[in-house]
């Protein structure tokens, strides 16, 4: 019977006890979670942009910021233009979290699903 390991960002940091190690070598990463927030990926930005594909399901609780990143990655590629961000999310791109998060997103290589 395999053990199961159960970690609590409450008793230690997830990011260094965890993820970190678990993402070194990955060649995919799948994770179901229940409040997705894109500062995950000032946390881990660099272990998975080091991924081929990772595919988050989360639920649809999500912080509003991460969601005009979100639009404005489906926006620019339709139409191939990044100068016609809005001034919100220009602004927000200067915070390294969503920086990352319009990278990964962009790159096709991160897919984000919210489910109801």
């Amino acid at each position: 019977m395999t053990n199961i390991n159960r970690f609590s960002s409450r008793l230690q940091r997830l990011d260094h006890a965890f993820l970190k190690t678990r993402l070194e070598g990955a060649r995919s990463y799948k994770r179901i979670a229940g409040y997705f927030r894109s500062s995950i990926f000032e946390l881990v930005g660099e272990e998975l942009a080091g991924i081929a594909q990772v595919q988050i399901v989360c639920n649809s609780e999500l912080d509003a910021a991460d969601i005009a990143i979100s639009k404005h990655v489906r926006e620019t590629a339709l139409k191939e233009r990044w100068n016609q961000a809005i001034p919100e999310v220009e602004a927000l791109l200067h915070r390294e979290q969503y920086r990352q998060l319009y990278e990964l997103l962009s790159s096709g290589r991160v897919e984000i699903r919210g489910c109801a």
